[in-house]
């Protein structure tokens, strides 16, 4: 891919219910103003799906005071993230713009704005690179991010560049298909799993983990439930990290906001296994993914 090396440029989030975007300084990593956030209806048609990209790409340029021409997106998968086609299907989102070439389709909405650039990224693997660059793992050369929520997400970072190849990581940098506990790691790591072990526990039925957090305070069960989570989450990190000679982990995502419930279990369980590392919450949390898929042109 052509190296462009430029002094700005906008980090785009796209989630189910709304896109985010910024522009970024890409010699500090700081935020050129306020993010801006517009609502998606994404079963929504094409044209207006991609009118709300334009919209928010162009407005977050407009809140730079500057002029950008390079475009980073985050994108969840299935995405072609070399070409910018997007892939995603059977998951009630973005359907309509199947198969479409999206800085084809994006470019002549931001024409206004000059010849765009755009480089594409897998969310969790934009939030890696935010946290490495401009959050809690900033100066550290070998950094493991995990994003424990609706699915768990991962990103694997070398020297703020992303690793998604090779011997030390799983193909693409995933982790959420890899097996565990008779599935896959997605389903022992997400809310899903949060929810359906607590109903096992309580008989009572939650809708995440903020709840259970809340309880913990009060109910024996939650604490047993967090702690059970943390160990869980060290028996499959620590082979990743090892594998990979990472020398952080950062965690992110909602199921990481409780971090102080199930820190402790995962810190020792990793200890127990020969992977000590520091473990660290997100800094940037939401806007991580912002300025990690701005950060793809930084190099």
């Amino acid at each position: 891919m052509e190296q462009i090396k430029e002094k700005y440029a906008v980090g785009v989030d796209v989630g189910g219910s709304h896109i985010t975007a910024v522009a970024v300084d890409l010699s500090t990593g700081d935020m050129l103003g306020t993010p801006v956030e517009v609502p998606v209806d994404s079963s929504g048609s094409a044209d207006y799906i991609l009118d709300k990209f334009a919209q928010c790409i162009g407005a977050a340029i407009a809140a730079s005071g500057t002029e950008v021409r390079n475009v980073g997106m985050a994108f969840p998968g299935p995405f072609d993230y070399v070409n910018g086609i997007s892939t995603v299907f059977g998951v009630a989102k973005y359907e309509r713009i199947f198969g479409l070439d999206i800085p084809s389709s994006l470019s002549p909405r931001l024409g206004k704005f000059g010849n765009m650039n755009f480089r594409f990224v897998n969310d969790a693997s934009a939030f890696a690179l935010g946290e490495c660059f401009g959050g809690v793992a900033r100066g550290v050369r070998r950094t493991m991010a995990l994003t424990l929520g609706t699915g768990l997400g991962s990103g694997f970072v070398a020297d703020n560049a992303l690793v998604e190849s090779g011997e030390l990581v799983p193909a693409n940098g995933w982790v959420y298909n890899l097996p565990f506990d008779g599935s896959i790691a997605d389903e022992a790591f997400s809310t899903r799993w949060v929810c359906r072990r607590f109903k096992e526990l309580t008989g009572e039925a939650v809708k995440g983990a903020k709840e259970v957090a809340d309880r913990c305070g009060t109910l024996q069960e939650a604490r047993i439930l967090f702690d059970e989570y943390g160990r869980r989450l060290a028996s499959f990190a620590a082979p990743l990290i090892v594998r990979f000679g990472a020398e952080m982990l950062v965690l992110g995502g909602n199921i990481a906001r409780a971090y102080g419930h199930f820190g402790s279990a995962l810190e020792k369980g990793l200890a127990d296994a020969g992977a000590g590392v520091p473990v660290r919450v997100s800094a940037l949390m939401d806007r991580a993914a912002l300025v990690g898929a701005a950060q793809l042109f930084a190099r």
